[in-house]
């Protein structure tokens, strides 16, 4: 959120935003406030809970960076904080002694330029200066649409995972629907125990928009990857995405689990979402549904590994509709 706007004290707006976002979505946000698109980004980043081997700790849900102290915000962040800064760049600018942003701003342009070429090198020199003119542009088409979940406990088995990809598609090809999109692209996000992160996709023939269908790709996704180590996080997308309304059905598709999938929408419609669900996620407790809100740790989840729980300043996962940037 960029501040300077004149509608009211940024601190105060932030905390309206995130009482909106928990009052109509079940989510908690977490909002960074600065003069550019760039730094609040990364404000967003510093308010959001920390998690390593021992849990997860609360963060403080709100970051503003008040004019002025753009610099000083910036400056001791590691590098790797830029955006463009992957594994290869970080390297190249390890031989200059350069570990923060701090570093990199002291660096002459003419050197980063010669470095890393005009346009990333400029580009790097001007983001370490906190200088970003873009504009804020809050209509951008949807993307893809997906959930992920952050585990209490770290998942080894691959059938769990299995069961929790149709859960996580389940949810996804809903939302689909209640947007009447459909896509090309399934994705899956996996993070180990050591957060080292993963995603594989796979672009099928004809768009999806089931949860059976976006299952059974993201759960062949799955088998190419060993979870032995311990998942801490999963996730599933779908991508590349087309508008329903203008999508032309197959007489195939117009006989065929179609007709299952609204009247499963209308069930839902009409008793909730845990009224009719895949049988594979039934266990004791009963339709273990994935919904916009739900966390394995937080407010309503148990407590991660090291015992901590998110408190009311954190972050939830369970993103909504991705947009790009």
């Amino acid at each position: 959120m960029r501040q300077g706007l004149g509608i009211g004290e940024p601190h105060a707006i932030a905390s309206a935003v995130r009482a909106r976002i928990h009052d109509d979505l079940g989510l908690t946000a977490s909002v960074g406030v600065a003069t550019s698109k760039f730094v609040a980004k990364l404000a967003s980043e510093a308010a959001k809970p920390h998690a390593d081997r021992r849990g997860t700790r609360a963060g403080r849900g709100v970051v503003v960076v008040a004019p002025g102290e753009e610099l000083a915000f910036l400056h001791p962040l590691p590098v790797q904080a830029l955006w463009g800064v992957g594994p290869a760049t970080r390297q190249r600018l390890e031989r200059f002694g350069v570990r923060t942003i701090g570093d990199l701003a002291a660096l002459p342009e003419d050197t980063l330029v010669t470095a890393l070429g005009s346009a990333v090198g400029h580009h790097l020199h001007q983001l370490a200066w906190a200088h970003d003119d873009r504009a804020v542009e809050p209509d951008q088409q949807t993307k893809s649409i997906g959930h992920e979940e952050t585990y209490a406990r770290d998942h080894h088995e691959l059938a769990t995972l299995q069961r929790e990809a149709v859960r996580l598609a389940d949810s996804v090809a809903s939302r689909l629907r209640k947007h009447e999109l459909a896509g090309r692209t399934v994705n899956i996000k996996v993070r180990f125990h050591d957060f080292r992160t993963i995603t594989r996709s796979r672009t099928v023939p004809a768009p999806v928009d089931s949860g059976p269908d976006i299952a059974r790709v993201a759960g062949g996704l799955l088998e190419q990857v060993d979870p032995s180590p311990g998942v801490r996080l999963f996730g599933v997308s779908v991508s590349n995405l087309i508008d329903q309304r203008t999508r032309q059905l197959s007489l195939d598709e117009l006989d065929g689990p179609e007709g299952v999938t609204a009247a499963v929408d209308r069930i839902r419609g009409r008793f909730g979402d845990r009224a009719v669900g895949p049988a594979t996620l039934v266990d004791d407790t009963g339709l273990r549904v994935k919904r916009q809100g739900d966390t394995q740790w937080g407010p309503a989840g148990p407590a991660g590994p090291g015992g901590h729980q998110q408190g009311p300043g954190g972050h939830q996962q369970g993103p909504g509709d991705r947009r790009g940037r």
